[in-house]
C-alpha cells in the first residue's frame, strides 16, 4: 500500500498535478484495491479538518496580510536597522534581523521573502551588494519565518501528529534566534569579501526614535508568546489576539490601511487556507490508510534493525527529508512525513516538540533549494535575478544551515529547554 500511494505521489508530481489532488486520487485508488466504501474517504478527511488549533492558520494569515499592508512590517524593518545597521554588511544584517522580527508574526517564509525582499533589496543594491547577493540574503532568512513563532508548518505538525502547538511554538524560539545569528556572522564574511553593504554610526538617539516608532508594532509577539507562556491563552486563541490587535493599530493608529483593503487580505487569506486545508482533508486519508496496513510499526521496525541511536537515527531522517523537500513543498510533505516519522523518533525517545521544530527547519532549507524552492521563485522575482545567479549567492547560506541542522541535531537541549523551563503543554 505505501508503494502504490509513493507510486502515485510521484507521477501526479511530474504530471504537474497539483499535491493535494495527487493524494485525492492516490486515496480513492487505495481505498478501490483495498474493498473499503468510498464513504469512508468523506469521514476520514471531515476528521481532518474538523480541529479547533486549525482555526490559528486562516487568522495568523491574515496577521501577516495586516502587518504587510499596515505600516506594521515598515516600522519593524526601521527598528533592525537603527539595531544593527552598523555591524559590518549594513543593509544585509538589518534585512537578517528584520526577518526575525517579521517571521515572529507572519508564519510563513513565502511571506517574509516577499514583504522584506520589495523593501530591502533596491536598498542592497545601492550600498553595493550584487543583485543575486541581495536577493540570496532576503531569500535565505525567510527560513527563519517557520521556526520562530507564531508558525504554520508548526501548527500543521502539532495537528497531524497530536503534539502541544504552544510547547511547538516556544521550541522555536531558540533555535530560531540562533539560525538567525548564524546567517548574520555569515553576512559578515561574505560582505567583507566581496566588500558590500555600507555600515553607518550607532546612534542611540535614532535607536530611541525607531523604538518610538515600532514600539506598538513589537507588543505583537508579545502578545503571541508571552501570552502563551503566561497561560493567558492558547496558540489558537493567540493568533485572534494577534490579529484583532494588528487590526487595531493598522486601521486607527497608523492608519496605512481602509476597511476596504481588508477585503483582498480576506480573499488572499481564504485562498490560501483552502488549499492548506484541503490538503489536510486528504493526507488524513492517507494517513488513515498507512496505519490501518501496518505501515508506521512496520518502518519503526527497520529503522530499529539499522540504528537505535537517536543522533544517527536523526542524521538518517535528515537525510531522507532533505531529499524530500528537494522535489516536494514544505506543507504537503509535512502532513505526509509527519504522521510517518513520528513513531519511529518517539521510539528512541525523542521528544515530538524538538522533532517537530526540526523537521520544520530541514524542510524549510527545501523551500530555498531548486526545483520545487517556493522562496527561492518568489526570491528570483522579486530581485529580478536567474535562477543559477541566486543559487550561486546562497551557496555560503546553505552552509550555514547546514552546519545549524548539524548542531540542533547534536544538541537537543537547545531547542527542549525554553519548553521544559516553563512547561508549557496546552494547545
Amino acid at each position: 500500500m505505501l508503494w502504490i500511494f509513493l507510486g502515485i505521489l510521484f507521477a501526479s508530481i511530474a504530471l504537474g498535478l497539483p499535491i493535494a489532488f495527487g493524494l485525492g486520487v492516490a486515496a480513492v485508488v487505495m481505498a478501490v484495491l483495498s474493498d473499503i466504501p468510498l464513504s469512508i474517504l468523506i469521514e476520514q478527511s471531515i476528521r481532518g479538518v474538523n480541529s479547533f488549533p486549525l482555526l490559528a492558520i486562516p487568522f495568523f494569515i491574515l496577521v501577516g496580510e495586516v502587518m504587510s499592508a499596515g505600516g506594521i512590517a515598515q516600522r519593524l524593518m526601521g527598528l533592525a536597522g537603527a539595531l544593527v545597521g552598523f555591524i559590518r554588511g549594513g543593509l544585509g544584517q538589518v534585512a537578517i534581523t528584520g526577518s526575525m522580527f517579521f517571521g515572529g508574526i507572519s508564519g510563513s517564509a513565502v511571506a517574509d521573502t516577499a514583504a522584506t525582499g520589495s523593501m530591502m533589496i533596491p536598498s542592497m543594491k545601492q550600498q553595493g551588494y550584487s543583485a543575486p547577493h541581495a536577493t540570496a540574503i532576503n531569500t535565505v532568512s525567510s527560513v527563519i519565518g517557520i521556526i520562530i513563532p507564531p508558525s504554520i508548518p508548526l501548527i500543521l505538525y502539532g495537528i497531524v501528529t497530536e503534539t502541544s502547538i504552544s510547547r511547538l511554538f516556544i521550541a522555536g524560539i531558540v533555535p530560531g534566534v540562533l539560525i538567525g545569528l548564524a546567517l548574520m556572522v555569515t553576512t559578515f564574511i561574505m560582505a567583507g569579501i566581496e566588500h558590500a553593504g555600507q555600515t553607518r554610526k550607532f546612534r542611540f538617539d535614532l535607536l530611541w526614535q525607531a523604538f518610538k516608532s515600532a514600539w506598538l508594532a513589537l507588543v505583537l509577539p508579545v502578545i503571541v508568546i508571552g501570552g502563551i507562556i503566561g497561560g493567558v491563552f492558547t496558540a489558537t486563541e493567540a493568533a485572534v489576539a494577534a490579529l484583532l490587535y494588528s487590526l487595531l493599530i493598522s486601521l486607527l493608529v497608523y492608519r496605512e490601511i481602509g476597511l476596504r483593503d481588508l477585503w483582498g487580505m480576506l480573499i488572499r487569506t481564504a485562498r490560501l487556507t483552502g488549499m492548506v486545508l484541503l490538503l489536510l482533508a486528504f493526507a488524513t486519508v492517507i494517513a488513515w490508510f498507512l496505519t490501518i496496513n501496518m505501515v508506521p510499526q512496520t518502518l519503526v521496525g527497520q529503522v530499529q534493525a539499522i540504528t537505535q541511536e537517536p543522533f544517527l537515527l536523526l542524521l538518517i531522517v535528515a537525510a531522507l527529508l532533505l531529499v524530500v523537500g528537494f522535489v516536494m513543498d514544505l506543507t504537503p510533505a509535512m502532513v505526509i512525513m509527519a504522521p510517518m516519522l513520528m513513531p519511529i523518533v518517539t521510539s528512541v525517545g525523542i521528544d515530538p516538540a524538538y522533532f517537530g521544530v526540526l523537521m520544520a527547519f530541514i524542510l524549510g532549507i527545501g523551500l530555498l533549494t531548486p526545483p520545487v524552492g517556493t522562496c527561492l521563485y518568489v526570491g528570483c522575482g522579486v530581485g529580478k535575478v536567474s535562477m543559477e545567479s541566486l543559487v550561486k549567492a546562497m551557496l555560503p547560506y546553505y552552509a550555514a544551515l547546514l552546519v545549524m541542522l548539524v548542531v540542533l541535531i547534536a544538541f537537543p537541549g537547545l531547542v527542549t529547554w525554553l519548553p521544559d523551563l516553563t512547561a508549557v503543554r496546552g494547545n
